[in-house]
């Protein structure tokens, strides 16, 4: 809880420091933390296209990243390995206090599907996480993974789906005429 806890708290001082509304699409750990599982640990909030003043504020090297432990990362809506209607199937978080900033997370299944470009060890973990507690639907994961066309066309994103639906779902993953498969 305290992860949960130091980001609320993290987002509520930034709230308070900007002087316009703002919109934050967020991905990654931190969708988990905020939407899931409170128990689950991060400490950046990656933040798709957000703004340098945002950074400024809350940036890495930030007051509020000293004071609070956490800190917003920016992602590139490039570098974030969903499909191109992910922000259309992002959810506001409305359950926490903010006045001039709405939190949008990704859909659970297209932050695995961003988990996979990189898969470390905590990426696995995460997945495995979502997946030992019923958070996940393989057969819609598949049917986005199918949609996730540029990320189709790099060999490292498919064998790491590959290794990630052998490991956490016990399952085989197979691509053939350019679709993903489970065998």
């Amino acid at each position: 809880m305290e992860d949960y806890e130091q980001i609320v708290k993290f987002l509520t001082a930034l709230d308070e420091q900007i002087t316009e509304k703002v919109e934050l699409y967020i991905v990654g750990g931190s969708s988990i933390t905020l939407t899931i599982d409170r128990q689950n640990r991060t400490e950046d909030i990656d933040v798709v296209e957000v703004e340098q003043k945002i950074l400024d504020i809350a940036g890495k090297k930030s007051e509020l990243a000293n004071k609070y432990n956490v800190y917003i990362q920016k992602v590139s809506e490039v570098g974030f390995s969903a499909p191109n209607d992910w922000r259309d199937k992002a959810k506001q978080i409305g359950d926490l206090d903010l006045r001039k900033i709405s939190l949008y997370s990704a859909d659970i299944h297209d932050v695995v599907l961003g988990k996979l470009a990189r898969l470390e060890h905590k990426d696995i973990e995460d997945i495995t996480g979502l997946h030992e507690n019923n958070y996940l639907n393989i057969n819609y994961l598949l049917k986005r993974l199918n949609q996730n066309k540029k990320e189709l066309l790099k060999q490292e994103y498919k064998n790491n789906a590959k290794l990630a639906f052998k490991l956490i779902f016990n399952k085989k993953l197979i691509f053939r005429q350019g679709k993903a498969k489970i065998n």
